[in-house]
């Protein structure tokens, strides 16, 4: 039997609830990646539907699928962290569900994050399923620029994109799509398992900024990303919204948060004036 050749890409993937968009995105890579170089790893936090199921007849030779199926839900960031303890390659892809190629530029961001040893990790552009390019950068979240956006007007605290061709440094990207060489994933230690979903993508962007290192926005890789839908199933939207309370509070801190609320909250009163 032929031994496998190391794959230089792992795209380690969570699911939950979530089969056919997670098949679409599995699909997508198998249409554009090459096997030689890519493995594929799915962690299912204990879906109730038919994903793992319809993963298994997905799975054939060339092609590298690993499955890992939690007996319950662990949330987002433990199942970043398992699929890495699970992989092989040099550089992994942490990737939401709702998401698929439509091309295989993911190896030049590899060599864009390979040749520049001051990069920590690296965002592709994401698309609108109509192709036009989704905010996918968040600019810093401080309460001044909350009170910009929401108090005066002036676009300074959503997520945005750079409109400019050229990759950037940005201060944060979503966890939608992130890109970093092993190495230095193990020197951050990961994603911050106290995070169950919401802020973990921020607070990673974080440690990344105190090693030192740049976070780029590279918009010559893009990914179509259908919004939203990996989070439809998370239940209830009083539930999300707890899970979106609480990962803020751990992010922010009790009193940063409730300040930022509270900037928002005014925000949208006066708009209803």
């Amino acid at each position: 039997m032929a031994k496998l050749i190391r794959p230089i890409l792992s795209i380690i993937i969570p699911s939950w609830n979530t089969s056919q968009i997670t098949l679409n995105c599995l699909k997508s890579i198998i249409k554009y990646l090459p096997p030689a170089s890519t493995e594929i790893i799915v962690v299912d936090n204990a879906s109730s539907d038919d994903t793992v199921s319809k993963i298994k007849r997905l799975k054939s030779v060339p092609w590298r699928i690993k499955i890992k199926v939690n007996s319950r839900n662990l949330g987002y960031s433990i199942a970043c962290n398992q699929g890495a303890s699970l992989s092989s390659g040099d550089y992994f892809l942490f990737l939401n569900s709702d998401t698929e190629f439509v091309d295989a530029t993911i190896f030049n961001l590899i060599n864009f994050l390979a040749r520049r040893p001051s990069l920590g990790v690296v965002g592709p552009q994401l698309l609108n399923l109509d192709f036009t390019p989704q905010g996918s950068v968040f600019p810093p979240q401080t309460p001044i620029n909350a009170f910009r956006e929401f108090i005066l007007g002036r676009k300074s605290y959503s997520k945005y994109f750079p409109k400019s061709l050229r990759p950037s440094a940005v201060w944060a990207l979503s966890g939608t799509a992130i890109l970093v060489s092993r190495p230095f994933f193990n020197q951050l230690g990961g994603w911050n398992e106290k995070y169950f979903m919401y802020f973990e993508d921020m607070d990673f962007c974080r440690r990344v900024r105190q090693q030192n290192k740049f976070i780029y926005y590279y918009p010559l890789c893009r990914l179509l990303h259908h919004h939203g839908a990996s989070g439809r199933s998370l239940g209830s939207s009083q539930y999300q919204w707890y899970r979106l309370i609480r990962g803020s509070i751990t992010y922010h801190g009790y009193f940063r948060h409730y300040l930022l609320n509270l900037i928002i909250w005014l925000g949208q009163k006066l708009r209803c004036r």
